[in-house]
């Protein structure tokens, strides 16, 4: 800065004081504005950056507004030279026009990811506290930011639906080009099944009803608040059904009878859930004789091992 100023009075002085350059008067004054124009844009800078410095704390986030301002002021200060030093007004449009596509290019990412952050932040597609899925990456939203929106990610090499311990950093572009899937926007609620296969000859109508009770007896709580949440969306979109009733459906396979229980759940429970009613599913149905649990496949390599640790014995 010391430099620069120091310049510009240099120039000033043999330019409107002196007799040295005679006839380089119009020279000496586009040096003189280019200076103080490069001068001007640094100051501003300087200012930009220490009101970040003081209100931006997060790291990333200061230093992604310390490049924007950077690359914005070198674009201002060459298009400020331009029109300086090409007065001509077709040279002019020319300059700003390979200036703007390069600048363009060079900040395309930067420039998605802002338009993005608007976009997060003027439709809500999503907010901080939701579940949501993204390509191949799922999780609870942390934090969103003006260039990025943090996850904690789920699934991954762990098989349910809890956090790996992976913290996922998305630059907000992805909602230009990306589907975002939300589990709990508006409707807190996902339905969920659980299989559960029978031999054929088992008590398949006592297997269903049992099935369906000990469901029913678990799901209540969900069941009651999904409903109320539906009948309020409705207020908001057009829902064609109203049914989270916790309901059972059958078909054949060729070694066994598969059964699905359907129902609501939280997202955020849906693996303990899924894991009670497992347990109970099976405590209840195995205390009935008439009803064998797995496939015909299953049962005959049973009874073969059995079979050969009989002789075994002899």
């Amino acid at each position: 800065m010391i430099i620069l100023l120091a310049l510009a009075i240099f120039i000033t002085y043999i330019n409107y004081f002196t007799d040295y350059l005679i006839g380089y008067e119009t020279l000496l004054t586009k040096i003189l504005h280019s200076v103080l124009i490069v001068l001007a844009f640094y100051i501003i800078r300087a200012i930009i950056e220490d009101i970040v410095r003081v209100k931006v704390h997060d790291n990333k986030e200061r230093y992604t507004f310390r490049k924007t301002v950077s690359i914005m002021i070198t674009f201002l200060v060459l298009a400020s030279l331009f029109a300086v030093w090409f007065r001509e007004t077709t040279g002019l449009i020319v300059a700003y026009g390979i200036l703007s596509a390069g600048v363009a290019i060079a900040l395309q990412d930067l420039l998605k990811s802002i338009a993005g952050g608007i976009i997060i932040f003027g439709s809500r597609p999503f907010r901080a506290g939701d579940r949501i899925e993204v390509g191949d990456i799922i999780g609870d939203v942390l934090d969103i930011k003006n260039f990025s929106t943090t996850i904690m990610e789920i699934r991954e090499w762990v098989d349910g639906d809890q956090y790996t311990g992976r913290i996922v950093q998305l630059p907000n572009s992805f909602i230009l080009s990306g589907t975002v899937k939300n589990y709990t926007k508006d409707f807190s609620f996902i339905w969920d099944e659980v299989q559960i296969m029978l031999v054929y000859g088992s008590n398949w109508i006592k297997a269903e009803e049992i099935t369906l009770k000990v469901a029913k007896d678990a799901i209540y709580d969900f069941e009651d608040s999904a409903k109320k949440e539906l009948l309020n969306m409705s207020e908001k979109y057009f829902i064609t059904s109203y049914d989270v009733e916790t309901k059972l459906y059958m078909t054949t396979r060729d070694n066994w009878i598969d059964m699905r229980v359907r129902y609501v759940v939280d997202p955020r429970q849906r693996r303990k859930i899924k894991h009670m009613l497992v347990q109970k599913i099976f405590q209840a149905l195995e205390q009935e004789e008439d009803i064998n649990l797995g496939t015909a496949t299953s049962i005959d390599i049973m009874r073969s091992s059995q079979v050969t640790v009989n002789q075994s014995q002899i």
